[in-house]
């Protein structure tokens, strides 16, 4: 695909950019083609290629796929003459069982709930919309839609599926069951949903009435919608009615604090126990590294250094960067303000793949079930590397990436 770069004098049609600011025109793109910022490289706007009928269609075959990856087994483990398989609910019920509702409430939302709430607001917004139709609360929907979609692990928890049965294979025989395959479509096709959609038409459908009225350098976006608005009139968007901000209140402040208690709370996640393995009544303790060293042991090297990534060298390289960043802001530097917008966006796209460990843990202890033969117990530590996850999530979310280009905005401290 193309990548064009709109000059401000090109076109009528301008929008801002939602990393640094700045105020681009953007010209007639054609299906290939794509509109990137001068300045920082941001994606501005894609060239229509899709109606929504496709991302609808394919919304529609997400949710058939859901109720069958809910429903049956993902995959079933044969040890001493029993067979046990696991559901996906099953996972949340283990945490459950021994206590560990803040695991099992996590599991949930990220690996089901987010899912289908992306889904099934999506099919509510399009449906009504494909046929000429407003729909009732869309912008509500969309809104709901578009704040659960990054919450929406299934390709993480697909790839925990993927550890889960490289390390049981050694010590058990392990048999794919019919969700795994529905569950390998979904990630598929939730994938293919995001590519299609287009949602500035979505918006456009949504609020047909609302335009622009401002020059550039009086117009603030949106963070929800991308509308530009003039900074002066209003303090909502008159597109999705969110609040208008021209950085995120507090912004730093709130990145500190979260970015603080994940690296106070990855202290623990690391000393402590992830999960317990009985064998014979026999129960040998493993923290993240331990695992990993384990699994070296047992010659699966790409899978330690997948679990090794994964767990240790992202959450790490996560605070690393977040630090940096907080750091330059404060100090006001305008050295590298691009490759620091890279490093962003690096961190918001990988962020999430910490989650692989915590699912892991959720698969096994509901998989490995077999009484006196062998039993897999979840640990405290996985609580802590939980919370260092998602706290690490919300510090990325929170940080405002146009204060690398303007650090002296107010309201961002």
């Amino acid at each position: 695909m193309e990548c064009r770069f709109p000059d401000l004098q090109a076109d009528t049609n301008w929008t801002l950019c939602h990393d640094c600011a700045s105020a681009c025109r953007l010209p007639a793109l054609t299906p290939d083609e794509v509109a990137c910022c001068p300045r920082c490289g941001a994606e501005l706007q894609r060239g229509r290629r899709f109606s929504l009928q496709i991302p609808l269609a394919l919304a529609l075959t997400g949710l058939i796929l859901c109720t069958i990856a809910h429903g049956w087994p993902l995959l079933h483990l044969k040890l001493g003459g029993r067979i046990i398989g696991n559901t996906l609910l099953d996972g949340v019920l283990a945490m459950g069982q021994v206590n560990m509702w803040d695991l099992a409430l996590l599991v949930f939302v990220t690996s089901m709930a987010a899912p289908v709430l992306m889904l099934l607001g999506l099919c509510q917004v399009l449906i009504p919309l494909q046929r000429g139709q407003r729909p009732r609360h869309g912008i509500f929907l969309f809104k709901t839609v578009l704040a659960v979609t990054p919450w929406a692990m299934v390709g993480v928890y697909t790839l925990g599926l993927f550890v889960a049965y490289v390390k049981l294979t050694s010590m058990a025989h392990v048999m794919p069951g019919v969700a795994l395959y529905a569950f390998f479509g979904l990630v598929m096709v939730m994938a293919a949903t995001r590519a299609t959609l287009d949602t500035e038409q979505v918006w456009n459908r949504l609020a047909p009435s609302v335009t622009v009225h401002c020059p550039p350098d009086q117009a603030i976006l949106c963070h929800v919608c991308a509308l530009p608005v003039a900074a002066t009139e209003q303090t909502r968007c008159p597109r999705c009615h969110s609040r208008l901000h021209a950085c995120h209140p507090a912004s730093l402040t709130r990145t500190w604090a979260l970015l603080w208690s994940a690296a106070i709370l990855y202290i623990p996640a690391n000393l402590y126990p992830v999960m317990t393995v009985i064998k014979m009544g026999r129960g040998q303790p493993d923290t993240i590294l331990s695992g990993v060293i384990h699994l070296i042991e047992s010659g699966m090297w790409p899978l330690a250094v997948l679990v090794f990534v994964a767990s240790i060298v992202v959450p790490v390289a996560k605070i690393g960067i977040l630090i940096h960043l907080l750091i330059s802001v404060r100090h006001a530097s305008t050295t590298r303000q691009k490759d620091r917008t890279v490093l962003y966006r690096v961190l918001e796209t990988f962020g999430h793949w910490s989650m692989v460990d915590v699912f892991l843990v959720s698969i096994l202890t509901a998989l490995v079930d077999f009484g006196a033969i062998a039993t897999i117990q979840p640990g405290i530590g996985a609580s802590f590397f939980a919370a260092v996850v998602v706290l690490t999530i919300l510090a990325a979310q929170s940080f405002d990436p146009r204060l690398i280009w303007h650090p002296n905005q107010r309201g961002a401290a």
